[in-house]
């Protein structure tokens, strides 16, 4: 008996011992496995940021004199007196939004490359209104002007292929500060229904039409549709080039009411003056002049010019061509 009494007490102390602990108690064990939690967070957004910081560091911007940022292209928009340094034949560019006239034949367009090549040429493809033929025109910056090559076609392929520039006749391009047509207007009221065509013809692509007394602003002219090749219908079917719809288009020039009649059209009178010289109609010594053919526009139909010539700057004045000041169609 003495013996079941002392088992009991014995079990009765071990039971005691382990309620005596408090609810505080219960927690400081517990503590320890959330502090290591905590830590643990901690250790994982150290170690975050110390991912994060080497990918900002090494994500600097490259220097802006490092060879191989690309150079933007040029400007060449205007018009541009184009001269071959061994042929010295010269001929007239204007580079107006895309649109190309050489000698005032509006039969080009062209597309600038947004960087620089590798050589450091702004590079500019050419080609027809007809997409048949494309070439590309390779200028370099001389001071204000530009040096170039044309690239045409085998001698193009290389270029697209491997960048080999061609060899060839340098042409300098010198930009035409005061030059009719860079940008310039002339204004007409439609004396009739135009019919409003893609290119310079009757055969080409109608875009619309344009009402009679609509104000028409004028940005060129062509002597002879590019479809018309007879001379005598030059008068009859000289184009104007116009804005329609927000794009270049032509119209019959004789369907035009000028309200100067005299005003040349832009880029006309440079034109001209650089064919004659081109033809060898003029030479470099001789003089000329243009003289206002008078009552030649009737209810404001386009106006004539006489242009004479001075050989030699010495002498008598000869007539040359008299002009139409509105397409640039001359005979003499």
């Amino acid at each position: 008996m003495k013996k079941i009494i002392v088992v009991w007490v014995v079990l009765l102390g071990v039971v005691l011992s382990g309620c005596g602990k408090t609810p505080n108690e219960s927690t400081k064990i517990s503590t320890p496995s959330s502090e290591q939690k905590t830590k643990t967070t901690e250790t994982s957004a150290q170690s975050s940021e110390q991912k994060t910081k080497p990918a900002v560091k090494t994500s600097q911007p490259k220097s802006s004199t490092s060879s191989e940022v690309s150079q933007a292209s040029d400007n060449i928009s205007g018009v541009w007196m184009a001269k071959g340094k061994q042929d010295g034949v010269s001929s007239t560019w204007y580079f107006n939004n895309g649109q190309l006239t050489v000698n005032y034949v509006y039969h080009f367009s062209y597309v600038i490359a947004k960087n620089k090549d590798p050589h450091g040429y702004t590079v500019v493809t050419i080609k027809n209104n007809e997409g048949k033929q494309q070439h590309a025109l390779l200028l370099k910056r001389d001071g204000s002007d530009f040096e170039g090559i044309t690239a045409e076609g085998e001698a193009y392929n290389k270029y697209l292929a491997d960048g080999t520039v061609p060899k060839g006749q340098i042409i300098e391009f010198t930009f035409q500060k005061n030059a009719s047509g860079s940008m310039d207007e002339d204004k007409a009221y439609a004396a009739q229904t135009l019919v409003v065509k893609s290119s310079p013809g009757t055969s080409y692509k109608t875009l619309g039409v344009i009402k009679p007394g609509q104000l028409v602003k004028v940005y060129g002219g062509v002597a002879v549709g590019w479809d018309q090749e007879n001379w005598i219908g030059a008068m009859q079917f000289g184009w104007s080039k116009i804005l329609f719809n927000n794009q270049y288009a032509y119209v019959i020039t004789s369907q035009l009411k000028f309200t100067d009649p005299y005003n040349w059209a832009p880029g006309i009178k440079s034109n001209v003056i650089n064919s004659v010289y081109a033809n060898g109609y003029v030479s470099k010594s001789d003089k000329i002049k243009l003289v206002e053919l008078s009552g030649s526009s009737k209810n404001g139909s386009p106006g004539f010019y006489t242009m004479y010539v001075q050989q030699n700057g010495k002498g008598n004045w000869i007539e040359l061509v008299t002009i139409n000041c509105k397409t640039g169609w001359y005979h003499g």
